[in-house]
Formats: C-alpha cells, sequence, structure tokens
C-alpha cells in the first residue's frame, strides 16, 4: 500500500505547474461569467499583481524568504485577474464589427451556412456566420453567428454547408423560459458565441451563386460523407446504422430515440458519444502501427506528425466535442513529451495543461457538461483507479481483466457521480453489468467499423463484415435495452442543489485524504460535510411544505398552469403536453420544487371551464372570443391569461373583466403581442409577457 499512503505525501502536484495554473484560471473564468467585473478593475489588478511580482523579485534575501508566501498569491491574482479578462475579450459581443452593432432593420445580412443542416420535426436547423451587413448599395464587414430554423420546404432541402445567403430579415435576441428549474437555452447558446436566431421562409433569404469552403472543410465532409455512405451501404438503414455511425465517427441523426434513452438509462450514453475512449483507440492503433518505424529521433518525429494529424483529423471530424477536444490536446502533449522532446509525461500535469489550454481558447467550455464530466472521469481514474484495483487480487486472468475494467467503472464515478446528479437527476443502478457489456463490445464494433471502411472496396469481403458489425450491434443493444428494463433500473427525480453537490465533493475529499493519505482530519472533513449536506436538504424539505403559489409555464402552442401548495400540486392544462418535450420543462419545474401530483383538492381548487379559483385568487383564460352580449357588471379576477391568439382588444376585455394585472402567453403571435403590449402600456395596466420575462410566478 506504498501508492495509497505516499499519494498525497508526495503530491505529483508540487512537481507539475500547470495543476497549480489551472486553479487560479478556472476561479476568474467562473466568477466573470457569473458575476462580471468591469474590465478597468481587472486590467489594474493585473498591472498591480505583475508590479508586486516584479518588485518581490528585488527585494533583499531575507524578506523575500519571510514573505515566501507572497509569489503565489500575487500569481494567483494574476491568472484569476486573466481568466477574468479572457471572458470579456473572448465574448464576441464586446469585439469591433459585431453586427448586432452595425446593422438595423432596414439592413441585410451576407451569411454562409457554418455547419451541416439537422433534420428537425418541423425545421432544418443550423449556424449561420455573417460575412457582411449591407446597407443599400453599401457593404460593411462584419461577424457574428446567428441560430438558424428552415422552414421545411424544397427550397431549404437544397441548402448545403458553405453556401452563401442574403437575408433580408434581422434575428431576435434568444430568450430563455423563464421556467424555474429548467434548462438555461440562453446561457448555452451563449456559450456557443449565439445570441440571436432566425425563423426563416423562402421569401426571407436568398441563395447566392458563390461558394466559400476551404480545402480542409471539403476534405473532411467528403470523409464524413464517403463513411455514412459505406455504413449504410454495409450495415443497413436501421436503428443499426444509426448506431454504427455514432460510434465511429459520432454522428447522432440517425439514432433511435427509445435507444438512446435505454443507454442513458443504463448509465452508459459514453458508449455512443465520441468521447476519450475513442481517442485512446485510435492512439493505440496509431502507435501499434507505426512500430516498425526505427527508434531514432528523426523516425520519432515522422512519428509524432502522423499521429497528432490523424488524431486532430478525427477530433475535427467528429465535431470536435469538449470530451474529444480533451483527449487530442492530451494525447498531442503526450506524443510530443515522449517522441519529441524524449522525455515522460506526468499524467497530472498533461490532463492540467490542456484544461489550461482549452479554457484560454474559449472560456465558455468551463460550463459545459461534457467538458467537466471528462475531465472529472480522467482525474477520477487517475486517483481512485490503483487504490480500488488494489483492494482485491485474482489469480486468474480473465478475473483481473473483468476486474480492472469494475475498477476503472467504480473509479470514474466517484467524481462524476455528483455533478451527474445535479445535471441529470438520476442515477442508473446497473451501469456496471451494462460497462461490462458495452465498453467491449462497442470497442469491437469500432476496430470492426475501421476494417470495414478499409475492404470497402471489396464487396463480398465488406458484406461478411458490415453483417458480422450489425449482428454484434444488434446484441449490445438488446442486452442494454434488457438491463435497462429491470426493476429499480434507474432512480429518478433526484434533487441535489449546487450547494449540495459543493458539500458532497468535501465529504470525497475528506474520504479520499483519511484513505489514502492517512490523514485523520480528512474524516472530520467528511463528517461535517455529510451533516451539513443532510442540513440543507432539510431546510429544502421543510421550504418546499411551506410553499403555495400559481405557476403559469412558458411553453409554446400551450395552456400549463400549476397550483402549488406545498410539496402537491394540481396541473390545469392539456394534459397531451407531457407527452411532447414541453412536458419535461414542467418537470424539471416541479422536481426544483419537489412536487408530487395531488390526489385530492389544493388549496381550494376549483376550474369552471376558462374560470380557475385556487386559494383565495381567481385567473380567466381567454383563449378565443368573448362571450356574446354586454355584461350588467365586471367580472373580478386578480389574473387574466391570453393565449392562442383570441381576435380581442384590451379594451374589449377590460369591458367585461375588472382584473389588475394582465399575462400574455407564449402561443401568441408576436404581431398580436406586440398590438396588446402596446394597449396595455397606454391603459395603465400591469402586463407579464411570458416570451419576454419568462414563467409567470406568483408566490400567494
Amino acid at each position: 500500500m506504498q501508492f495509497e499512503s505516499s499519494m498525497f505525501v508526495n503530491a505529483p502536484w508540487k512537481r507539475v505547474p500547470f495543476v497549480r495554473l489551472i486553479v487560479p484560471l478556472v476561479a476568474g473564468i467562473t466568477a466573470q461569467l457569473f458575476i462580471p467585473v468591469s474590465l478597468y478593475w481587472l486590467l489594474l489588478m493585473i498591472v498591480m499583481a505583475a508590479a508586486g511580482l516584479w518588485m518581490f523579485r528585488r527585494l533583499p534575501l531575507q524578506y523575500r524568504y519571510s514573505a515566501g508566501f507572497a509569489p503565489g498569491v500575487l500569481l494567483f491574482v494574476l491568472l484569476y485577474s486573466a481568466g477574468a479578462v479572457r471572458v470579456y475579450t473572448g465574448d464576441i459581443r464586446h469585439r469591433k464589427g459585431y453586427f448586432a452593432n452595425v446593422a438595423d432593420s432596414s439592413a441585410c445580412l451576407l451569411v454562409q451556412i457554418a455547419e451541416p443542416l439537422q433534420e428537425k420535426t418541423r425545421s432544418r436547423k443550423t449556424v449561420l456566420s455573417v460575412i457582411a451587413v449591407c446597407h443599400g448599395k453599401k457593404t460593411v464587414p462584419a461577424k457574428g453567428r446567428i441560430l438558424a430554423f428552415f422552414s421545411r420546404d424544397s427550397s431549404s432541402a437544397l441548402l448545403r454547408y458553405g453556401d452563401r445567403l442574403l437575408v433580408a430579415k434581422m434575428p431576435v435576441t434568444i430568450r430563455s423560459s423563464g421556467n424555474p428549474g429548467a434548462f438555461d437555452y440562453k446561457a448555452w447558446c451563449a456559450a456557443q458565441q449565439i445570441c440571436h436566431q432566425w425563423y426563416l421562409q423562402p421569401a426571407d433569404y436568398r441563395l447566392l451563386p458563390e461558394k466559400d469552403r476551404s480545402i480542409l472543410t471539403g476534405a473532411l465532409l467528403q470523409a464524413k460523407d464517403y463513411c455514412l455512405h459505406t455504413l449504410k451501404k454495409y450495415t443497413g438503414e436501421g436503428p443499426e446504422a444509426g448506431m454504427a455511425e455514432a460510434l465511429l465517427i459520432g454522428y447522432r441523426q440517425d439514432l433511435d430515440k427509445d435507444l438512446v434513452q435505454s443507454y442513458s438509462n443504463t448509465g452508459i450514453v459514453h458508449v455512443i458519444a465520441i468521447s476519450g475512449m475513442h481517442l485512446a483507440l485510435l492512439y493505440g492503433t496509431l502507435l501499434w502501427l507505426l512500430r516498425w518505424l526505427p527508434q531514432r529521433r528523426l523516425a520519432d518525429a515522422g512519428r509524432a506528425a502522423v499521429v497528432i494529424t490523424i488524431l486532430w483529423a478525427f477530433a475535427l471530424l467528429t465535431g470536435a466535442s469538449a470530451s474529444v477536444l480533451r483527449s487530442a490536446v492530451m494525447f498531442t502533449g503526450i506524443t510530443i513529451g515522449r517522441f519529441v522532446l524524449q522525455r515522460p509525461a506526468v499524467t497530472y500535469n498533461t490532463l492540467a495543461a490542456s484544461a489550461f489550454l482549452l479554457l484560454w481558447y474559449d472560456p465558455w467550455m468551463v460550463t459545459d457538461a461534457g467538458f467537466q464530466l471528462s475531465y472529472l472521469a480522467v482525474l477520477s481514474i487517475l486517483l481512485f483507479y490503483q487504490p480500488l484495483f488494489r483492494l482485491l487480487y485474482f489469480p486468474q486472468k480473465w478475473l483481473e481483466y473483468i476486474w480492472q475494467m469494475i475498477a476503472v467503472s467504480l473509479a470514474a464515478q466517484v467524481l462524476t457521480l455528483p455533478v451527474s446528479i445535479w445535471y441529470f437527476h438520476q442515477f442508473p443502478n446497473y451501469f456496471l453489468p451494462a460497462n461490462l457489456i458495452a465498453v467491449p463490445l462497442s470497442t469491437v464494433v469500432i476496430y470492426g467499423e475501421i476494417v470495414l471502411l478499409l475492404v470497402s472496396p471489396f464487396p463480398p469481403l465488406a458484406v461478411w463484415t458490415g453483417t458480422a458489425i450489425r449482428y454484434l450491434i444488434m446484441y449490445m443493444n438488446a442486452c442494454v435495452h434488457w438491463l435497462g428494463t429491470l426493476p429499480y433500473a434507474l432512480i429518478k427525480n433526484m434533487h441535489l442543489s449546487l450547494a449540495q453537490t459543493c458539500w458532497l465533493y468535501l465529504l470525497i475529499a475528506g474520504l479520499a485524504l483519511w484513505w489514502l493519505a492517512r490523514w485523520k482530519p480528512g474524516l472530520w472533513l467528511a463528517v461535517i460535510s455529510c451533516w451539513c449536506g443532510i442540513a440543507l436538504q432539510a431546510w429544502w424539505e421543510i421550504d418546499c411544505r411551506r410553499q403555495r403559489m400559481l405557476i403559469i409555464y412558458n411553453v409554446t402552442g400551450y395552456t400549463a398552469i400549476d397550483c402549488v401548495e406545498g410539496k402537491r400540486v394540481q396541473f390545469a392544462g392539456q394534459d397531451t403536453i407531457f407527452t411532447l418535450a414541453a412536458g419535461q420543462a414542467i418537470a424539471a419545474c416541479r422536481l426544483h420544487f419537489g412536487l408530487q401530483p395531488a390526489t385530492g383538492t389544493v388549496g381550494n381548487f376549483a376550474r369552471y371551464g376558462n374560470y380557475i379559483r385556487f386559494a383565495g385568487r381567481q385567473l380567466v383564460i381567454i383563449d378565443r372570443a368573448l362571450p356574446g352580449g354586454m355584461a350588467g357588471k365586471k367580472f373580478r379576477t386578480d389574473y387574466l391569461l391570453l393565449n392562442n391568439n383570441p381576435q380581442v382588444t384590451i379594451a374589449a376585455v377590460m369591458a367585461y373583466y375588472d382584473c389588475p394585472q394582465v399575462i400574455i402567453g407564449a402561443a401568441n403571435s408576436i404581431k398580436r403581442t406586440a398590438q396588446w403590449k402596446e394597449e396595455c402600456s397606454k391603459a395603465g395596466i400591469v402586463c407579464h409577457i411570458m416570451t419576454e420575462q419568462g414563467a409567470f410566478m406568483k408566490q400567494l
């Protein structure tokens, strides 16, 4: 157990600089993303920290010795401030020439399709890169990215990556739904440097004849098309072909949704996402294929060039996700250290260096769930795999191999578990047997697909190889589906706040220090963290039992209302919404507040058609024409909800109802919403517009 006891005592990060540099950089990036600080103050902190380091080096030796902590503090401040400044300078909205700063409602935008179009149920989705803003005959160079949804017609079917369009319509700002506890779509798009979106009809744009596609991009697209065509030709058109495409090049458009759900329920969705495992397989294969080269400096340089080129080509081919970029940067560093510098790489340093470089390139990666889970999984394996593996000894090689896979899976779960529960609110109980089945089979399938591409010029061999791959995928899918349908396969609706997640990590850190470093205070840290997490959960439970509120959800095309009392909820709206994607927003909100559907009456809830009474408050839903005739006396209500484009004016509504507040739902047209907003403003009526302000939530 020498490794375990010396793991933290010998502290590998003491001799790896990037481990110490990454912490202040991440802290600065995270703080600036959520609590922005003026650029002036950040630059002032950088100047002061740099001046402090310069002055410290010129102090007499005795002063430098007594204040030995000062350089570390100053370096922390310097890197913290640099990370915050990088967030500011990396934001495209702060750059010169951003299209939203130079365009107006009369301008046209010259754009280029920056990603292949994705087929959606009612549209075709892509990202457009802005090239210029056109004011009449004057063209001003511009930059920016816009999320675009094209209507499903013959015109959009002809669009391809690299096409240039002239769009005579200004995009709208992306807004979040505002539904409590729901996914923050606006923040996610902002992390991709996308703040605007378009819904385009054929009359809104014109396809230009010129195209702009680099040689590298064209080669990558041709390679992707060749892979997709070959896999579909020899493995069929069913779900097996979709799985084969996802395993080899990360193409997920043909994946069966039920199949993806089965992999998610068993905790092995990482198998069908291009990740570090795929890069590791490719890296090992390349080293094996190049083993015939002599062990000389020039040959090693050539070997490194081939490996790095193929790794990055594969990373770009598969879409360059966060986990793929992490692996590509790590293996690039390992390759350079091994074959160019002739120095063995320290894994902790390589991991931290890759994170440092990626975050400096794109600071918003720190908020990406894939980036977080990827690095936490690798770090967790580095820290806990060996201690776990040494707990048991098996003389049989096959048992030792199985125990290795179990130890790796368990080690990866240690640091990824809190984040996984925080993001996805569930835990797969059968992740171990699922990994034991899917990981070896998917590895064989990936190698088989590579062989299929190599033998594709020989149809008889390709047919046999494709058939074998198809049956392997069918068997793997069947096993995963069976595991996902077993009783207690998935624990759902697990609530974990950000504060509880932090305390859970402190609990893990305390237990790790106590177990691996034999540091006894670590056990006290774990106990205190455990009790703090329990206290937070108890406080949340008490708070949930005291709540009483009315929630009108911001969901397009539907009316969805929750009346909440304690932990019970009464739904008012179309029940079919729970079978759609919009139902996920309601489920997320209910989990956020710890709600369960009520079996009886909640808060004296009563509904008569479009009239709802709850907790002494009244809500009237107007989703059609007003009742005929003129009432002798106005109906008194607390809230009026206008939804589904009723043909009414605010003046006509107020002739029937005495109401202090009007709520304009999300299922109304932009034109009618703007009309009602203006009418409410002139009449002095309080107006809540869901498309602008998000869901309506009133504490009662």
